[in-house]
């Protein structure tokens, strides 16, 4: 299983970096990057397959094509802030990460504006409705 194969990477690259943390720190920081493009590149392939699937539904549930591409924006935006945000802490430099993780949830709010717009206008017909 790819799991196991990226846990052990990721604990490889933890002990490695933490045993060179003590006599070069910069390279402690480039073993954790690596480490985690590797780890990164390891489940792309999953990543595509949910995508696809998540495409397939839409469409079977008629939910429009436009809905659904926001929400795997958004959900990228967030783990990339996130991604961003823990390198930044484990710089030391959560000033940084703090301002990342604004950005992005200011960016996510700015795509979800057309599914937000949607459901008041949907909620807007139901009350003229009644």
């Amino acid at each position: 299983m790819d799991i196991f194969k990226i846990v052990g990477i990721g604990l490889a690259a933890a002990v490695l970096a933490v045993f060179i943390k003590n006599w070069k720190p910069e390279l402690a920081m480039q073993v954790s990057l690596i480490a985690t493009v590797i780890i990164f590149a390891s489940f792309l392939p999953y990543l595509k397959t949910l995508i696809d699937m998540l495409r397939d539904i839409s469409t079977q549930a008629g939910i429009e094509a436009r809905y659904i591409s926001i929400v795997l924006k958004v959900i990228g935006i967030a783990y990339v802030a996130q991604f961003a945000s823990e390198l930044c802490q484990d710089a030391g430099e959560s000033a940084i990460a703090s301002k990342i993780e604004v950005a992005g949830k200011v960016i996510i709010m700015t795509i979800s504006m057309p599914v937000i717009y949607s459901l008041l206008e949907v909620v807007n017909e139901i009350i003229r409705f009644q």
